[in-house]
């Protein structure tokens, strides 16, 4: 057990999270007792679990993943009751420490983690300056945004979680813009265009941090809810203009999930977004999905979230991300 360990006390126990091969994947009980946690964090706040177990197990497994530092805490009965993930991204100067407790916990277990989150953030930064910490929370969870405002983290955005019912919803191609045509990306090249386009479209958005082919599809492609035949690419006059990306993550609750869509700056306010937005919602719609969502940082300035509500969703979970100087003081 690390120095850190011991801030939790006793009957309590904290432990590396251990893992292993398993289909391919690093993956392991360990995963399982994790998803617990969160998954019961999830629904005592906004009364359902907002995470899937891949999503969880891939954060947990993913390049960017300190496993090292990860950590998983047992009750006296061996039961978890709370964890911590650790993730470092070189290229943004940012330690990303997500911790959960189950309910009633949080001075007990959530603090001492967010103290062994910070610990390790300076130790994966290496002394160098610049870096920060980051952590999000469930806007509605005050008692952990209460725990992290109190070890120095700082609200910086809102996220929301938008989502659209798909009862009724047409399951017809939706007319194309003029000029606008629609293809999956299914080759090496035509991926390397999609991320070319992703890169141009989010150049300006909050923490966008340009990203070299391989990470990038190393980020959708190695995961077990990858969905590349929902991976596609719009044309206007035969000329890539924007894609959108989709995945598996939220199969658990019969929802499709957007994980990004972007239009190249050249070719926004001609429908093309929107299009491509419906195309993804029918396609849902046809594989018996109930509902269609993704995640928006609402403070964003390209119109995106005007151009969701105009679409049919709204928002229906709301993440606040916080950040602090690594090595700074509480």
């Amino acid at each position: 057990m690390g120095e850190d360990d011991m801030l939790i006390k006793a009957p309590m126990r904290c432990r590396p999270m251990g893992l292993t091969m398993v289909d391919g994947f690093l993956d392991g009980p360990d995963v399982d007792r994790a998803y617990e946690v969160v998954s019961e964090s999830d629904y005592a706040m906004i009364g359902r679990v907002e995470s899937s177990r891949e999503s969880l197990r891939f954060q947990i497994a993913s390049p960017d993943a300190a496993q090292d530092e990860h950590r998983l805490v047992e009750g006296e009965d061996g039961e978890p009751v709370g964890v911590l993930v650790i993730e470092r991204d070189a290229a943004a100067r940012l330690v990303f420490a997500d911790a959960y407790c189950l309910p009633g916990l949080e001075a007990d277990v959530l603090a001492p983690l967010a103290a062994m989150g910070i610990a390790a953030g300076g130790r994966l930064s290496q002394g160098e300056p610049g870096w920060q910490m980051e952590a999000g929370v469930l806007a509605k969870d005050v008692a952990a945004c209460a725990v992290l405002e109190a070890s120095g983290y700082r609200p910086v955005r809102r996220f929301w979680q938008m989502g659209i019912g798909l009862a009724g919803y047409p399951l017809g191609e939706p007319a194309a813009p003029p000029g606008v045509t629609r293809s999956v990306a299914a080759s090496e090249g035509d991926r390397r265009l999609l991320h070319s386009i992703h890169e141009s479209a989010f150049a300006e958005h909050f923490g966008s941090v340009a990203r070299p082919y391989e990470q990038w599809l190393a980020w959708h492609k190695d995961r077990q809810d990858a969905a590349p035949d929902l991976w596609w690419l719009a044309w206007l006059d035969g000329e890539p203009v924007a894609e959108i990306t989709q995945d598996h993550s939220r199969d658990g609750v019969n929802a499709a999930y957007v994980r990004s869509l972007g239009v190249a700056p050249s070719a926004r306010g001609l429908g093309i977004g929107r299009w491509l937005l419906q195309c993804a919602f029918a396609e849902a719609a046809r594989r018996g999905r109930e509902q269609a969502c993704l995640t928006v940082d609402s403070d964003n300035t390209t119109g995106a979230t005007a151009l969701y509500e105009s679409a049919g969703m709204a928002s229906e979970v709301v993440i606040d991300l916080l950040r602090r100087p690594v090595g700074a003081s509480g």
